[in-house]
């Protein structure tokens, strides 16, 4: 019997040994799991500092965003109200033209003023040239545009 009380104080000096072994790996382990939980600690912070940073640049791209096109669209409609206003001025100049036209082809056929005193063509909201009350045209451009016409008629 004193062999068996032997064994047995044996197989649990193993065991206690063995159990001794695992428990000063798993302290290792848990020192090792502290040491990581810092570093997932500050890797958490700085993913939020880096988060917070990316939103504020977000914003402020958002609102240059916003600001260039809001000044892109105010660039657009000035310039189609430009258009507008070129387009009516090519409307007008082709009208004057073809009445500075028909002038030329009424002096040279030797009807002087007649084509001057018809009215303009009906639906034709163009300004009338204004002439002083001897007939001469009032603006610079036109003096030029009847002495070429003249000078063309005499050539």
């Amino acid at each position: 019997m004193d062999y068996i009380g032997l064994v047995f104080n044996i197989i649990i000096l193993v065991v206690l040994g063995a159990t001794i072994f695992y428990a000063h790996r798993l302290s290792k382990q848990f020192t090792g799991m502290q040491a990581n939980k810092q570093a997932f600690e500050q890797l958490i912070a700085a993913l939020n500092l880096s988060s917070s940073r990316a939103e504020a640049a977000i914003k402020g791209l958002k609102e240059a965003a916003q600001q260039g096109g809001d000044q892109l669209q105010n660039k657009i409609n000035k310039a189609r109200e430009l258009s507008d206003e070129l387009e009516i001025m090519v409307q007008a100049g082709d009208n004057l033209a073809g009445r500075l036209s028909g002038l030329a082809e009424g002096s040279r056929k030797g009807v002087t003023g007649a084509a001057a005193d018809t009215p303009p063509a009906p639906g034709n909201d163009e300004p009338q040239p204004r002439t002083h009350t001897d007939g001469a045209p009032r603006s610079r451009a036109e003096k030029e545009l009847l002495e070429a016409l003249k000078a063309k008629q005499q050539s």
